[in-house]
């Protein structure tokens, strides 16, 4: 059947409201978990009120003046989620005799290096598409390019993207908003300039009419035929959601890790923003009186620049005195009016300490923090948190097996999509740039898990002086990251090593308990 095409077809109304509806419950999630993952100060008191109303972000919002703190968590989370997923890294297998010519291409296109991007984007904001693109004059190759979430307006049917529109924001221009859309449908893209204002989509203009799409122009008008590259008519595009389900859509949307965190977040930065203000405001002081301070205005101070301290002991204009002692008076506080000792002398100087709450702020700060990593899928440990001695492999993978279990929930999202994200790049090679990967999906292979090396050489040897492992197991389970041929090819030298030692010597040389049975099958015959 031919898929169809929608060419000449408009799918926006001029005019009409921007951003589409469609996705109005995730949008400002989206935005506000973009802010916690960047730690931008001015994204998080724009987006994040919403989600946690009355909490610090939102008195900071309506006061930015007041000095605000931020522990940024969700970026380390995202970060650690994409190690876990792609530190070490995945391989792609070609059938035939492509091998060569894939790793070539995918070194070529930075395709680890992209994959690691994009799972960290996938973390954030809950979903990340992977778009193959191509361009001669940058690159005789294929390129991979990562979208999050929020910078894309999807279509699904029965759970699968269907279509997408990827949006620039081009600036304001002559008063306008300038947008720039990108439309992935089946068999073919379109490329539309769209001039309006902030929540209004505006006019279609020519492409021409903006230098960041003019050479997109072209004879074609911005549509470009992709059947050539997937005679399916399929998207070139992939979807690659987080986790799922999303309760607060019915559509696939991925959830972040931090979903369902957001008031555990604003507490975690209050409580930090109070530990630093009991470190300000609790730091020593010389209470004295004023009678002992010289008075000198900031002018007369030879290259001074007036500072925080001449605000303690005068007013900002440098028409009244400041009160100092030395270069180093912001210890001192003046305080008049003190009244006399029990002698009837003036008071003297006084140290004054205030206690700092430690062990309250550093608890409250390290629950919050394992509240927050172990409802996002992982284990403290995996934070450097609660690691006390030394733990062998075993145990520390134990510990961590939260961690592990949400890393290969993910992969079961991240496995479909980049194989075929893969052969999509492949085809674009072959296609347009005359590549020589062969025809087929390359399947992608996730790094063993790397055990503890003595506690592997252990079973090992235990498992042969049992006589109950074979040569190229042995290989197999010390090298668990090894294709076939390289395991085919340590065995074969290990053979060929021994049949060395037993001709160099037969009395010392020895012989394996599968080659011994050999030799005893062809005695009986």
């Amino acid at each position: 059947m031919t898929p169809i095409r929608h060419r000449d077809l408009v799918l926006i109304t001029p005019d009409s409201a921007w951003p589409p509806p469609g996705n109005d419950a995730m949008r400002p999630r989206w935005e506000a978990w973009r802010a916690w993952w960047s730690g931008d100060l001015e994204q998080l008191r724009t987006h994040t009120p919403r989600l946690v109303p009355g909490g610090y972000w939102e008195r900071r919002a309506a006061d930015a003046t007041k000095r605000q703190m931020h522990l940024p968590l969700a970026g380390d989370i995202a970060r650690t989620s994409a190690e876990l997923l792609f530190g070490d890294s995945v391989r792609l297998d070609v059938a035939d005799s492509g091998q060569e010519a894939w790793d070539a291409l995918a070194a070529n296109i930075g395709l680890t290096n992209s994959l690691v991007e994009a799972a960290e984007v996938d973390a954030a904001v809950g979903g990340v598409y992977l778009r193959p693109q191509w361009d001669s004059a940058t690159a005789p190759h294929p390129l991979l390019t990562v979208v999050p979430a929020h910078e894309a307006h999807p279509q699904f049917r029965f759970g699968r993207l269907t279509s997408v529109t990827f949006e620039s924001d081009l600036g304001e221009r002559d008063g306008y908003v300038w947008r720039w859309l990108e439309h992935h449908e089946p068999g073919q893209i379109r490329h539309e300039l769209w001039r309006g204002t902030t929540t209004n989509i505006g006019r279609l203009m020519s492409l021409a009419d903006h230098p960041d799409t003019r050479l997109l122009a072209g004879d074609t008008g911005g549509v470009i035929d992709t059947t050539a590259i997937r005679r399916d008519g399929g998207l070139l595009v992939e979807y690659v959601p987080n986790d799922l389900p999303q309760p607060l859509s019915r559509f696939p949307h991925g959830r972040a890790d931090i979903q369902g965190q957001e008031t555990l977040l604003d507490a975690l930065d209050e409580t930090w923003d109070s530990w630093m203000r009991d470190l300000r405001l609790g730091r020593a002081r010389l209470v004295v009186p004023s009678d002992y301070l010289d008075a000198v205005t900031p002018r007369e101070r030879a290259g001074h620049v007036q500072t925080a301290t001449d605000r303690f002991f005068g007013k900002r204009k440098g028409s009244t005195p400041t009160k100092a002692f030395d270069t180093d008076g912001e210890i001192f506080t003046p305080l008049g009016g003190l009244p006399p000792d029990s002698e009837g002398k003036t008071t003297g100087i006084e140290q004054v300490q205030f206690d700092l709450r430690v062990a309250e702020h550093s608890a409250t700060a390290l629950a919050l923090v394992e509240q927050i990593v172990s409802r996002g899928g992982y284990a403290p440990q995996t934070f450097g948190l609660h690691v006390e001695g030394q733990l062998s492999g075993t145990a520390m993978a134990r510990r961590e097996r939260k961690s592990s279990a949400t890393r290969n929930r993910k992969r079961q999202y991240w496995k479909p999509a980049v194989e075929r994200c893969a052969e999509t790049l492949a085809l674009i090679d072959r296609v347009l740039f005359g590549g020589k990967v062969p025809d087929g999906r390359p399947v992608l292979e996730w790094p063993a898990d790397q055990a503890d090396p003595k506690e592997t050489a252990e079973t090992i040897d235990l498992l042969v002086r049992a006589e109950a492992m074979s040569v190229q197991t042995r290989v197999e389970m010390a090298h668990p990251e090894w294709r076939e041929s390289e395991i085919a090819e340590e065995v074969a030298r290990l053979q060929t090593e021994r049949a060395a030692t037993r001709a160099a010597d037969p009395l010392t040389g020895y012989e394996t308990p599968d080659q011994a049975d050999g030799e005893d099958a062809q005695e009986d015959v």
